[in-house]
């Protein structure tokens, strides 16, 4: 009886934490959120705001300029300062995040887009909106993949704590 009392007990325990935890990430964003959710994809995203900063420098192009620009033209310097912006990704973001094969998948379509681009087949608008889903959709992944994380080490916490309960009285 103690033991069915204390596993429905752990199972409760289980379910509000899942609850709160999918109630926290599906809520509105919230800075406490983003800085208590995952520090390191925080500070992975701070450096990448820097490195893209360094590329803007060192390539001279202005992603901000880019809407001065024709629809299927390709700033100067562009091309270069995507790709150093896919190495910054690939240096400071995908190491530390729970979803790198997102962030490969939205590099590898980015540069597909940025070629239909130059190519004429596509314009920097639908590229910009297309951007702008992947990065919603990445945002929802990472909540995805970090919740369930959470929910794992709770799982795992819980059972470690019911096998030393079970055991505890062998050991008086």
């Amino acid at each position: 009886m103690k033991f069915r009392f204390a596993k429905t007990t752990m199972s409760a325990a289980l379910a509000t934490v899942v609850s709160a935890v999918v109630l926290e990430a599906c809520g509105p964003a919230s800075p406490s959120r983003d800085a208590a959710g995952t520090r390191e994809i925080v500070t992975a995203r701070r450096q990448l705001d820097d490195h893209m900063a360094e590329c803007t420098q060192r390539y001279g192009y202005d992603p901000e300029a880019g809407s001065k620009l024709g629809s299927n033209v390709l700033g100067p310097g562009e091309q270069e300062w995507r790709d150093c912006v896919y190495q910054g990704i690939e240096k400071y973001v995908i190491p530390r995040t729970l979803s790198p094969d997102a962030y490969r998948q939205a590099i590898a379509e980015d540069r597909n887009m940025t070629e239909a681009i130059a190519k004429g087949d596509m314009t920097r608008a639908q590229r910009e909106a297309r951007v702008k889903q992947m990065l919603e959709e990445i945002d929802r992944i990472e909540v995805t993949n970090r919740t369930q994380r959470d929910v794992d080490r709770l799982e795992m916490e819980m059972r470690q704590d019911m096998m030393r309960r079970s055991l505890s009285p062998l050991l008086r």
